[in-house]
């Protein structure tokens, strides 16, 4: 365990020079984790969350150690004892009532990896789960992601240069670990990048700064107002480009009202196209038959046509085959949107986290009918964060994002917030009671005041989904 001073000076300041820092009271813990946190040549802890940290803290004219340990000794420490925090931490549904929460500091996308030379070839979460084993870190939110999903398959480790030892060693099949670093880990680990094959994309995560929820909430609230005053005036910026990261900025090639336009089109569009196909289908003798072998060469063809897509076919009790899985191990009574195509209506751009694939997704439902009776459900899961890059190549630098009818974003430019509940994360700031006006009014203008900045946002209410979509311009 590693313990580094924050922001701290030694000695009387001199006259006129500005009160010496005040200890913050807490107890600060990360973990090996580049380019957010990790150990430098000079033996001292860095890294883009890091260098974020630290700079709350001068900001709030106060100082701190800093301790770097395994994962899930930290995590532990932060769930159980007063007065510590935690970063940079996946921010997810499971962790949301356990902390306090600033951020977001960073987010990464997740991936699964396998030797180079393994041969082994993932087109789901459904077939991982058939993999031997799958290397991951103990207490991380990639480990609970997949305990969540009834993975029973996993080795847990104290951190990531462990699991790709066991990987390169024989020991697991699979480590689930990040695009963002799995080069510098394999290095660390002794090992050439090139002889780890990411084989499954799986999704963005937000990451933030964990507080142990007895922290006051004045601590808390001060601290994001220090990172909100950081991205005001473009510290936060100059941060992420000295670790070759980027966010998107505000809208810059086009106007507000013509990226909005564009925004709708693009991607009701898509939707639309699924949902067209599944209608399509939804009355053929193959759906009729209710026989999966029968109606999967139908899905097969409307999959291979829109490659952003997962196509299911679910009975009326739940049970459900994908395209590429067959016969999948989870059940959909349980989703929000399944009563509804039961009473014989389409579902089109709920939001949820697939079962199947682990991505979030836009679902679209069908249901199929004889005569009055739903004899079966054609669906689709549409991934949102492939729409979500393919639209910051439509518009590049605006800033996005679209909330669906539960409240949660569809979309993003900050693709890490995909997902997350906006009325959980941010119902009592400036930026949620914008939203629940949008969410209300369906169309218009508004102002609201996030991340430090004034923003502008013109939005409107899909007719397809039910969605809001916006994009904001900074004031």
């Amino acid at each position: 365990m590693l313990s580094v001073a924050a922001c701290g000076c030694l000695g009387e300041s001199p006259p006129g020079a500005a009160a010496p820092a005040e200890d913050s009271g807490l107890r600060i813990i990360t973990e090996d984790f580049p380019p957010y946190n990790y150990i430098n040549e000079d033996g001292n802890i860095s890294g883009q969350s890091t260098d974020v940290v630290n700079g709350i803290l001068e900001r709030l004219n106060m100082k701190a150690d800093i301790e770097l340990m395994p994962w899930g000794d930290g995590y532990n420490i932060v769930l159980n004892e007063p007065g510590t925090a935690l970063y940079s931490t996946g921010r997810t549904t499971e962790r949301e009532p356990l902390f306090k929460w600033v951020g977001p500091i960073a987010s990464y996308e997740t991936v699964l990896y396998a030797k180079a030379d393994s041969g082994i070839e993932i087109d789901s979460l459904e077939a991982a789960k058939k993999a031997e084993s799958i290397a991951v870190v103990r207490d991380d939110s990639r480990q609970q992601f997949l305990t969540e999903n009834g993975f029973e398959n996993l080795i847990l480790c104290e951190d990531d240069t462990e699991c790709i030892r066991k990987l390169m060693d024989g020991e697991a099949v699979l480590w689930f670990g990040s695009s963002a670093n799995a080069e510098e880990i394999a290095f660390k680990a002794g090992y050439d990048p090139a002889a780890l094959s990411a084989v499954y994309p799986v999704r963005t995560v937000g990451l933030y700064i964990a507080f142990n929820p007895v922290v006051p909430d004045e601590t808390v609230l001060k601290w994001q107002d220090a990172l909100d005053s950081m991205k005001a005036d473009g510290t936060y910026d100059t941060i992420l480009a000295e670790y070759d990261l980027t966010e998107p900025g505000s809208a810059v090639e086009y106007g507000p009202e013509t990226a909005l336009f564009a925004l709708m089109s693009y991607c009701d569009g898509r939707i639309a196209s699924v949902q067209r196909g599944l209608e399509t289908a939804a009355v053929t003798f193959e759906a009729a038959s209710g026989d999966w072998q029968e109606i999967k060469p139908v899905l097969t063809e409307i999959e291979d046509n829109e490659p952003d897509a997962r196509m299911w076919y679910s009975y009326t009790n739940g049970t459900y085959y994908t395209v590429v899985d067959g016969l999948a191990s989870a059940n959909l009574m349980n989703r929000s949107y399944f009563p509804l195509v039961l009473s014989g209506q389409e579902s089109v751009g709920t939001v949820v986290v697939s079962y199947s694939t682990g991505k979030s997704t836009a679902i679209v439902a069908v249901p199929v009918k004889d005569g009055d009776d739903v004899t079966g459900v054609l669906g689709a899961s549409v991934y949102l964060e492939g729409i979500t890059e393919a639209l910051k190549d439509e518009l590049p630098g605006t800033v996005f994002y679209a909330v669906d009818k539960e409240g949660k974003f569809a979309l993003n430019s900050d693709t890490g917030l995909i997902s997350q509940e906006v009325m959980v994360n941010d119902g009592n700031t400036s930026f949620g009671r914008a939203v629940e006006y949008m969410l209300f009014t369906g169309e218009g203008s508004v102002e609201y005041e996030s991340q430090g900045k004034n923003w502008n946002a013109e939005f409107r209410k899909s007719p397809l989904t039910g969605w809001i979509y916006a994009v904001a311009e900074s004031a």
